[in-house]
């Protein structure tokens, strides 16, 4: 019988996890919530510009943003259902809600693994200014600190299905592509 996949990919805004799960992972579905919440801003007029937006513009894409939560939810719920591999992309600053996460996949027959892409903080704030959809640099900033004080409780949850990417040594690229043959890490 065979075992669906779950891949969890977190990592601060900027370091590139849509990139790499495109590049890498494109046998799986992908579970974002980003990828909805785009959408409803620009369905909206809002365009991707977050950081230009007036305070009513935010109230707005607030409402969005807890409406493609919604969307993502039930996305998720009909991939298990469907027995469909899958990648969450996330950037994981709530262990509580990965973990959780986790566990419903894990009950529905899921082998669950973590990879951890890393990037430096001025890097990451570099991309989020240059990308589509931008924010303040102070989000970024939290965001990066949130998600990697998690790491060793990852670590320690995840044990050998986790694995942590740092994009300054190390061609992960690369090196996913050589470990998704099933050959080690997956």
């Amino acid at each position: 019988m065979k075992t669906n996949k779950a891949i969890f990919v977190c990592g601060s805004g900027g370091v590139g996890k849509s990139t790499f799960i495109k590049k890498n992972l494109k046998n799986y579905k992908h579970i974002d919530v980003d990828i909805f919440y785009e959408e409803l801003l620009k369905d909206n007029g809002l365009g991707l510009k977050i950081k230009k937006f007036s305070n009513e513009e935010i109230s707005l894409a607030n409402r969005l943003f807890e409406t493609a939560g919604e969307k993502n939810h039930k996305f998720l719920l009909n991939c298990v259902e469907q027995k469909i591999d899958i990648v969450i992309e996330s950037i994981g600053r709530s262990v509580d809600v990965i973990l959780e996460q986790r566990n419903y996949l894990e009950k529905n027959g899921y082998t669950t693994y973590m990879i951890m892409l890393y990037a430096e903080l001025e890097l990451c704030i570099v991309r989020v200014r240059n990308r589509e959809r931008s924010y303040s640099d102070t989000i970024t900033t939290n965001s990066w600190h949130e998600c990697y004080k998690n790491i060793s409780n990852y670590k320690m949850e995840f044990k050998d299905k986790f694995i942590l990417l740092n994009e300054n040594n190390i061609d992960y690229y690369q090196f996913i592509t050589d470990n998704l043959s099933g050959k080690t890490l997956l």
